[in-house]
């Protein structure tokens, strides 16, 4: 296959992953604007965000991180040099293995789920951590559909199948949505939203099911042969897991920090989170999960190459999310006055809630670049070694968390996130360069870098020039009832939305003459 048609493979399928996740993000906002409704700002929030993130935290190393990185790359070897059959005896035994442990995982979270929940917040009055241990007990088994449907995914994005698993967080947001939708209707108290948690995940599980059979995969009877094959994907598992762990060791470190911190920091953190989750999924997961299998492959007949994929992958993930942060920073005031959040948040949470945005998208382009880092790592079939850099990262977490909370409050707790994103990519290159001898083209990077720059500087000024005028000029001009709906209002989206798309399009169309190159887009 030429070059060419490797290229739009690949923006052919992270369109399609991408589409279905900016879908996904689309609902996840009504979802989140819902649940503010539902939940207010307040100790009941905070439990609630808090019971809801540990199962969360959970999927990030059981279905999104460990398990993809250690199953993916050997499935599709296996399914390969021996044939489908043992390739469903692999699925079969890691199944019993993996889901058995999270199984048991569960149990024991529910069993002791009050010391859970002052383990992550100790902050938390004793009344807070009895509201939070039902919900909790709850969403325990959340993982489990999730975890199952992640194993099943790897499957099917060895035949290049990435639709299903792309489209299940739209199944799940479609359930919660209508979950908090019934909830604020009839007046249930939140654990009956929980179910509907639960119901999302279990529908994720049938479809990935269904999918796994239509593409003729089976649970065959556990063979021997796979025996080695499975010894190494659990081995390589724990590794993973090792550096997933300590991951999400910093984001429980953060939610300790945010117990201490006034009452609804936790509930704004989180919202701010999704938010900058936004351009992080439709774009950088989407763009990664793609890249996995095709770093796999490329590693087989060609490493040398992967320099290259490098040196492309961090111009083209530099190029998309710098304007992204620049917009979502300038507007971040109006994202949560005017589409998440609902009058029982004050204007102070949503100057508040603007400023933990803005700190957490000045790591976007490192957060985005590790998810492609760590899947170049995946393709070596080496994961320890990110594990060591996860852990250096995360103990440099949380010394910014402590140097940075007192003089920052809540936004100090999303600047040492993105200052240890920083340090995380410097070391993901370092060691990809030294370790394993990598070429990191510096001087082509750097040339892009200044291009860049260049083209930036008219391009934002036209932004900026534009946005001035429509501030101070346009809006102003307008009658107070109409000036009002264009301001401070969601119809404010109708000018802020052409106005940074028409941006994005001049930096695309305008790049060849200012000489930037790109790979997956040229």
């Amino acid at each position: 296959m030429s070059n060419a048609l490797h290229k739009k493979s690949i923006l052919k399928k992270t369109f399609q992953v991408g589409s279905s996740t900016m879908l996904s993000r689309v609902l996840g906002v009504i979802r989140e604007r819902l649940l503010s409704e539902f939940l207010g700002n307040g100790a009941l929030s905070d439990a609630f965000l808090t019971a809801f993130k540990i199962p969360n935290m959970l999927r990030k190393i059981f279905a999104e991180g460990a398990l993809s990185a250690a199953f993916v790359p050997r499935f599709m070897q296996v399914k390969r040099r021996k044939g489908v059959d043992l390739a469903n005896s692999l699925m079969t035994l890691s199944f019993i293995v993996f889901e058995g442990l999270v199984l048991f995982f569960c149990a024991l979270v529910i069993y002791k789920a009050a010391w859970v929940i002052w383990l992550i917040a100790p902050g938390f009055s004793q009344t807070q951590i009895a509201r939070a241990v039902p919900f909790l007990q709850i969403l325990m088994p959340f993982i489990f559909f999730i975890s199952s449907s992640a194993l099943i995914a790897g499957a099917l994005q060895s035949e290049h199948h990435f639709f299903v698993p792309a489209f299940s967080p739209v199944l799940l947001n479609i359930v919660f949505i209508t979950g908090l939708s019934v909830c604020l209707y009839f007046q249930l108290p939140v654990e009956a939203l929980c179910y509907f948690v639960l119901l999302g995940g279990l529908l994720q599980l049938i479809f990935h099911i269904i999918a796994y059979i239509k593409l003729n995969f089976s649970f065959a009877p556990v063979n021997v042969k796979i025996y080695d094959d499975f010894k190494w994907i659990f081995v390589h598992f724990w590794t993973c897991f090792a550096g997933m762990s300590v991951m999400e060791i910093g984001l429980i470190v953060d939610s300790w920090f945010a117990s201490f911190l006034p009452t609804g920091s936790i509930t704004l953190i989180y919202y701010a989170n999704r938010f900058m989750g936004i351009p992080l999924g439709v774009f950088a997961v989407a763009f990664s999960t793609i890249l996995l299998p095709h770093f796999a492959r490329v590693n087989s007949y060609a490493p040398s190459r992967l320099s290259f994929y490098l040196l492309e992958s961090t111009k083209f993930v530099f190029w998309v999310t710098i304007p992204i942060a620049v917009f979502m920073s300038v507007f971040s005031s109006e994202i949560f006055s005017t589409i998440l959040f609902s009058k029982k948040f004050t204007a102070l949470q949503i100057t508040q809630s603007a400023h933990i945005l803005s700190a957490f998208l000045l790591g976007l382009f490192f957060f985005s670049l590790n998810k492609i880092l760590f899947n170049l790592y995946s393709a070596q079939q080496v994961t320890w070694l990110p594990s060591v850099i996860v852990c250096c990262s995360t103990i440099i977490n949380f010394g910014l968390n402590w140097l940075l909370m007192p003089h920052f409050q809540a936004a100090g707790l999303a600047l040492a996130t993105s200052g240890a994103a920083a340090v995380q990519t410097i070391l993901f290159i370092i060691f990809l360069k030294y370790w394993f001898g990598y070429k990191f083209y510096y001087s082509r990077f750097f040339e892009f870098f200044m291009r860049y720059i260049v083209q930036l500087v008219p391009v934002f000024s036209f932004f900026f020039g534009f946005l001035f005028i429509i501030r101070n000029y346009v809006l102003l001009a307008l009658p107070a009832n109409l000036y009002y709906l264009f301001s401070k209002t969601i119809l404010v989206w109708l000018w802020i939305g052409p106005l940074c798309a028409t941006t994005f399009l001049l930096l695309y169309f305008t790049k060849k003459q200012f000489g930037i190159h790109l790979h997956f887009i040229d």
